[in-house]
């Protein structure tokens, strides 16, 4: 089984940078942890893109089990392509996703 590529939207890098930034300043190394624990759902996703819920078509989002953020997603099987939408804080309100 081959493996999807990943492209990252300039809108979900802004979010996974500010949020970095954000638990680096809360305590040094978190935000390391905080960016493993993304790279790993990252590849799960990229694994098995089709495993996850669809919430909003053609999205589909993957939650983050130790923080609080989901990924959205959506699959271009012709181009065997993951586009990453969103890395979104489950607080924010969910119509900015």
């Amino acid at each position: 089984m081959s493996e999807f590529k990943l492209r990252i939207l300039i809108k979900a890098r802004k979010e996974f940078i500010n949020a970095f930034y954000w638990y680096e300043e809360q305590k040094d190394g978190l935000g390391d942890k905080f960016s493993l624990e993304i790279e790993h759902s990252l590849n799960l996703i990229q694994k098995n893109p089709n495993h996850y819920p669809t919430k909003i078509n053609p999205l589909k989002e993957f939650v983050i089990k130790k923080y609080p953020f989901v990924i959205s997603y959506k699959i271009k099987n012709n181009s065997k392509e993951i586009i990453i939408a969103s890395i979104f804080h489950t607080k924010r309100n969910p119509t900015l996703k």
